[in-house]
């Protein structure tokens, strides 16, 4: 698989995951906003670091258009942030889960229909695969919750994204522990 199939493989995870979310309750729920919340972090930590620079390289506006897609996942980081803090199921926390829901399709969607054929127009096929390679292992390297204080930047996420994974792992494994 290429770069752009790996990352609209992405998206198809990251919605089944919003309707899980929005379909099950207690214990499930807490799960599957924990695997969506890694999931969501994952994915645009890679996308910082393997897409946007491929798009403001390769892509008439690149600059632009990068821009616009990482202010919209600082925004959804926002709301992540936020909704760790709440109680899953009360009423703040649902209405923070409709914004992000949306926040994420909407972003989804424009990667979709504007970024990534541009990108398949002006990126060699080889480079495309090699890129999508890269773009798996950065996730696997990748933080699992959200820092919206850090920059959202490839040289932000190399610099600090390390030391944020680790203690995100940690912190993920302490969270497992306790609602076993």
């Amino acid at each position: 698989m290429d770069l752009i199939d790996v990352v609209q493989k992405d998206h198809e995870t990251v919605e089944a995951l919003l309707e899980r979310v929005a379909t099950v309750t207690g214990k499930r729920r807490e799960g599957a906003f924990a695997r969506l919340r890694g999931e969501l972090v994952r994915h645009e930590v890679a996308e910082e670091e393997i897409v946007h620079p491929l798009t403001r390289s390769f892509v008439g506006n690149g600059d632009r258009i990068a821009k616009a897609r990482v202010h919209e996942e600082e925004k959804a980081e926002g709301i992540l942030k936020k909704m760790e803090r709440l109680e899953i199921g009360t009423p703040p926390w649902e209405r923070l889960f409709g914004r992000l829901r949306t926040a994420v399709l909407e972003h989804a969607e424009k990667e979709e229909t504007i970024e990534h054929p541009r990108l398949r127009e002006r990126v060699e096929k080889k480079d495309l695969a090699r890129h999508g390679r890269a773009f798996q292992s950065m996730k696997k390297l990748a933080p699992t919750r959200p820092h919206p204080g850090t920059p959202n930047s490839a040289v932000a996420n190399m610099a600090a994204g390390p030391v944020a994974a680790l203690v995100d792992r940690a912190r993920d494994a302490a969270s497992e522990a306790v609602a076993r």
